[in-house]
């Protein structure tokens, strides 16, 4: 949603205050109190040197705990001098190079990853007696979501997440992304909205982010989440995407089963990255080349 810079630039629902998407030094950043962090979202054509001056100043000015860069391999050079760690790759992200995740903590505590025992037999609960599943599948159930669906989509996803890195709970910007860079799915049961996620797609690479699953309570256990995902995968393929990816909650067993199941790769794991619920979280990086359609 790096395209969208007005509409988070002063979203907030009552006192709460979304992360600021903007142009610095010529690159995408996004940056808030929201997640605690600088994001470098994409460098584009900018000096690598001349952004991260930029990045720390900012992080400094703020006292940001986290600064989270998105950098192909080709740039990263400056960042690693500097000390940033890899936290994760996907190779041929970009047309020429590797996607590096890189993590750098102002605040040394937020480098500790928390309770690693767990997110550990997460992900091991994640892949046990895995059936993968590739098949190119199509549900009746399944449509891609319009302008009109957007307060539906809105009240679902306010029901799920009580917050969430964006505002996806507010219909005025779903409406904002569809029209520049977003697909939604959803599923409808009886005439309501019970299941929905999001291909996020980025021409520029190629590459499309599959994201901001939500199923309603008494959906749950359905499998949703996984045809939602196939569905997504068939869509974005047709329309000349060759690289899919996620980022997923460490701590979801569900959700990195998902993708686990339609063979993602795992790329790495990005350390208390992302506030979600109410709380900093841990995320799972996925990925998977989509197959050109025959």
């Amino acid at each position: 949603m790096n395209s969208l810079l007005s509409s988070l630039t002063d979203s907030a629902e009552g006192c709460f205050q979304f992360d600021t998407v903007e142009q610095r030094a010529g690159a995408t950043i996004q940056h808030g109190p929201n997640n605690d962090r600088v994001y470098l979202m994409g460098l584009g054509k900018a000096d690598p040197n001349e952004v991260l001056s930029e990045i720390h100043h900012l992080a400094d000015q703020q006292g940001y705990g986290k600064i989270f860069a998105k950098v192909p391999h080709t740039q990263a050079e400056p960042f690693l001098r500097q000390g940033y760690q890899v936290e994760a790759r996907i190779p041929d992200f970009y047309t020429e190079a590797d996607a590096l995740f890189l993590g750098h903590y102002p605040d040394p505590q937020r480098a500790q990853l928390r309770q690693p025992e767990s997110l550990h037999r997460a992900l091991q609960q994640a892949i046990l007696s895995l059936k993968p599943d590739d098949r190119i599948l199509t549900d009746p159930a399944i449509r891609q979501m319009t302008l009109d669906d957007a307060d539906a989509m809105a009240n679902l996803y306010g029901q799920v997440f009580p917050s969430y890195p964006f505002p996806i709970t507010d219909a005025g910007f779903i409406r904002e992304t569809m029209e520049d860079n977003v697909a939604y799915f959803g599923v409808e049961k009886a005439g309501h909205l019970v299941a929905l996620a999001s291909a996020e797609q980025d021409q520029a690479s190629g590459t499309v982010e599959m994201t901001d699953f939500a199923t309603a309570p008494e959906a749950r256990g359905e499998g949703w989440a996984q045809r939602l995902l196939a569905q997504m995968e068939l869509s974005m393929a047709n329309e000349g995407y060759r690289m899919a990816f996620t980022i997923a909650r460490a701590v979801s067993v569900g959700m990195n089963r998902t993708f686990a199941r339609r063979q993602y790769q795992m790329a790495g794991r990005l350390v208390n990255n992302t506030q979600i619920s109410g709380q900093i979280e841990s995320m799972n990086v996925w990925y998977k080349p989509l197959a050109k359609p025959e």
